[in-house]
């Protein structure tokens, strides 16, 4: 019986080797669960996290995009509307001459440009609308200068020296030019409340 001993010995201890490597095994395949459902949680996380970064940063794209092409509409509007003001006021200065104080204005015009060249010698350059007013005006204002209807204008006039080296542009275009600059501050401010931005 020994021999039988023996043997249900063998059997029991391996038995319990096997009950042993057995729970091992469940505890670690336990462990390996537990790891593969920490990194997948992790892993999620960090897709997860992508994914949020990408659509903020696709938003914030699509944002700026919208607000500069709104804000290039904008200005476009707006000097759309600041145009059509210079327009309308081009073609009311345009009728100028027939007005009663377009002698007045012309001569306004003549004075202020032969003194910012007081001392040269002149050439006016004016509409053949304007002739007879300007030969007029030339004596009466005590010039010294020639007369030549070679441009086409709304009024007014440019003084030349007769070297060419100065020019005074003093009709109605350059000067209606010259107040679109400096007034552009102004027109936006009183329409939009701003000075020309957006």
């Amino acid at each position: 019986m020994p021999y039988e001993q023996l043997i249900q010995s063998v059997d029991e201890c391996a038995e319990d080797k096997v009950r042993t490597i057995k729970e091992r095994a469940s505890r670690r395949a336990v462990e390996i669960q537990d790891e593969a459902a920490g990194k997948e949680k992790l892993i999620k996380q960090k897709y997860e996290e992508a994914a949020r970064t990408a659509v903020e940063t696709e938003r914030g794209r699509l944002v700026a995009q919208v607000k500069k092409e709104t804000r290039m509409q904008l200005i476009h509007a707006k000097d759309e509307v600041y145009q059509k003001a210079f327009t309308g006021a081009k073609e009311k200065l345009s009728r100028l001459r027939t007005e009663a104080q377009y002698a007045s204005d012309f001569k306004k015009m003549l004075q202020e440009a032969a003194s910012a060249l007081e001392g040269e010698s002149l050439v006016l350059s004016i509409d053949k609308r304007d002739e007879a007013l300007c030969k007029k005006l030339v004596p009466e204002l005590n010039l010294n200068c020639g007369v030549v209807p070679d441009i086409t204008t709304a009024g007014g006039l440019d003084v030349n020296t007769k070297d060419g080296r100065f020019v005074i542009k003093n009709t109605i275009e350059s000067r209606l030019e010259r107040a679109k600059v400096l007034i552009k501050p102004e027109i936006f401010a009183t329409l939009y409340g701003d000075q020309g931005g957006v």
